[in-house]
């Protein structure tokens, strides 16, 4: 079996800091108990943040009686620490390229979406013709390093008399509570795949179509529009997408490949460096909190099976600067 060579990956480590909740989680079932009362009483007005490891519920009871709910102030932050979603950091990632997947204008000028930071890293999935780039970014939650978490009691300032609703219902008196956070720190890891980075596939026979073509000078069509992007837009003028009728993954039993484009060295290295660069660059300030990536450590990975992310679970053999070409795992047949 032909073995590939190269960089299989390029890993980091992120450390960001902040102050504030910026990831809520809603406002769970709770429950408190009154003075003098013989059963609790639940409330669902306490705005919780995202917590790992945490849950409302006390207990399960197998025996149908109701379940116990926690406190609105018992929260260990010596075992559940807050964390901020990989999906919320993907989203402020490419805020800079919003798109609508349910856009008419997609259908008619899906070359717009391929050639975009979303389109090359963050991925997609087209509902109405099922079409899909999955994403080379591996994200893991931001995880808070400090505990600095505490519950407060707030309430709306002014009158505090009950009022009708619409609905000609008593409203609420806007009492209600929060578990906040005061300075925080996040630690948080990823993984570029240079192997779903550099292939993009233009047939279903896989199951992974990331754009329609109808034949092979359609495909062409779509590698210069691809590398017209890199070399213009992102500033790499040797960076180059080559369409091929049948790319075969290395290794492979059969010569059975597919129709598709495969970046070359140059493309590669220009969307790593862009894909870093988001992320030194992010900041997140909404929901009354801030957080702002403060330091990127980076690991050109060549290594294999236990040295996967080892950027987390071996810093001392990281190679923080590129000394070879990147992994080639395709070859047209």
């Amino acid at each position: 079996m032909e073995k590939v060579t190269g960089i299989k990956s390029v890993d980091f480590k992120i450390k960001a800091i902040g102050h504030g909740v910026v990831n809520w989680n809603g406002s769970p079932q709770l429950e408190f108990w009154k003075d003098g009362a013989s059963k609790p009483t639940k409330v669902s007005n306490h705005n919780m943040p995202k917590l790992r490891g945490y849950s409302n519920i006390k207990d399960f009871w197998e025996d149908g009686s109701p379940k116990s709910y926690q406190h609105p102030s018992s929260v260990d932050f010596s075992k559940v620490k807050l964390y901020i979603s990989q999906n919320c950091i993907r989203h402020h990632l490419f805020r800079c390229e919003p798109y609508n997947l349910q856009s008419p204008e997609l259908l008619k000028q899906p070359i717009k979406l391929l050639c975009s930071l979303v389109g090359l890293l963050r991925g997609y999935v087209i509902p109405k013709n099922e079409n899909k780039r999955t994403s080379p970014l591996l994200l893991t939650d931001f995880v808070d390093q400090l505990g600095n978490g505490n519950y407060e009691q707030m309430g709306q300032s002014g009158s505090k008399e009950k009022k009708e609703n619409k609905d000609g219902k008593e409203s609420s008196n806007s009492i209600f509570s929060k578990t906040t956070f005061g300075d925080t720190e996040y630690i948080a890891y990823g993984s570029i795949s240079i192997e779903q980075l550099q292939f993009i596939p233009l047939c279903a026979d896989f199951g992974r179509q990331a754009y329609i073509v109808n034949n092979h000078s359609e495909g062409r069509e779509v590698a210069k529009a691809l590398t017209k992007y890199l070399q213009e837009t992102l500033g790499r003028e040797n960076a180059l997408a080559t369409y091929h009728e049948n790319y075969v993954r290395r290794g492979s039993i059969f010569d059975e490949g597919e129709q598709g484009i495969l970046l070359n060295d140059d493309a590669i290295d220009v969307l790593v460096n862009e894909m870093v660069d988001l992320i030194r660059d992010l900041n997140i300030k909404q929901a009354k909190g801030y957080m702002f990536v403060e330091d990127v450590s980076v690991d050109y990975n060549d290594g294999v099976g236990k040295d996967m992310l080892r950027i987390k679970h071996s810093p001392e053999k990281v190679n923080p600067e590129k000394g070879k070409e990147y992994a080639v795992y395709y070859e047209g047949k």
